[in-house]
């Protein structure tokens, strides 16, 4: 047990250090932040009731262990129609993936391609811990998934998944106010006031992140959903077997069975 943890944290170490390259100011660099850069700019450019708060970094409200869980949010724009908690993705080639998935694919024509993360369920995860800090209704945010046009998307989600070209034209398509001029006026202050900021908070987050993995992988082998504290239990879905919360649809954390501890 104790040599199995040592490697998940050795190959976190390597994982962080390569994925989230900290420059001087403290911020993600590289082409990850080229991307947030270019989404900012196309954020900045909607009508005056849009608020818009770029790398938005906050605490979780946790306790014990999970007190210093951080949480980083590349966009959230506050308007009378909704929260839009926004994940840029910077990548080129073909994308496939599915809301379900655990990973989804990125492929080229002439070179071997790499499988990430579902960025849906890592923006809902966003969304969830938004909500949360501010006591709000989840149905009040409307989480978007953005892929610069350099690649072709190949996915099937409810949730949207689009290209940097349509953000504009998506958020400007919800005209249903929900949110009162002085809710909005709220909720954009009280983020930017738990919006942390600078190089102490940005190594806190990255060793939060390294706590959180290992945390997730010391529940994921005992049987317990790393999202609500339910129990995992093993079911038949249409692409295979995998592990289920007790408490869906309250929770819907699934966990592929062939990746089994």
């Amino acid at each position: 047990m104790f040599i199995t943890i040592l490697l998940i944290i050795v190959f976190l170490l390597i994982t962080v250090t390569g994925i989230l390259k900290v420059g001087d100011s403290g911020k993600p660099s590289g082409k990850g932040k080229a991307g947030e850069d270019r989404v900012s700019f196309i954020l900045h450019s909607l009508p005056q009731e849009y608020f818009v708060i770029d790398d938005v970094i906050i605490p979780d409200q946790g306790s014990g262990n999970n007190r210093n869980i951080t949480t980083q949010i590349d966009h959230v724009v506050v308007s009378p129609f909704g929260i839009f908690v926004i994940e840029t993705k910077n990548y080129s080639g073909w994308i496939f993936g599915s809301e379900d998935s655990k990973q989804w694919k990125q492929s080229f024509k002439t070179t071997k391609g790499h499988f990430f993360y579902n960025p849906i369920k890592q923006n809902w995860g966003h969304t969830y811990a938004l909500a949360e800090r501010l006591h709000l209704r989840t149905g009040l945010f409307k989480p978007i998934v953005v892929f610069l046009d350099d690649c072709e998307l190949h996915v099937e989600s409810t949730t949207p998944v689009i290209y940097l070209s349509q953000l504009k034209q998506l958020i400007l398509e919800y005209t249903e106010e929900i949110l009162s001029p002085e809710h909005v006026a709220w909720i954009y202050n009280r983020l930017n006031e738990f919006d942390l900021d600078g190089e102490e908070y940005e190594k806190n987050h990255i060793q939060s992140i390294e706590d959180r993995f290992i945390d997730r992988e010391m529940k994921l082998q005992k049987g317990i959903c790393p999202r609500c504290g339910g129990e995992l239990k093993l079911r038949n879905g249409k692409y295979g077997r995998f592990y289920g919360c007790s408490n869906y649809p309250r929770c819907r954390f699934t966990y592929d069975a062939e990746n089994e501890c």
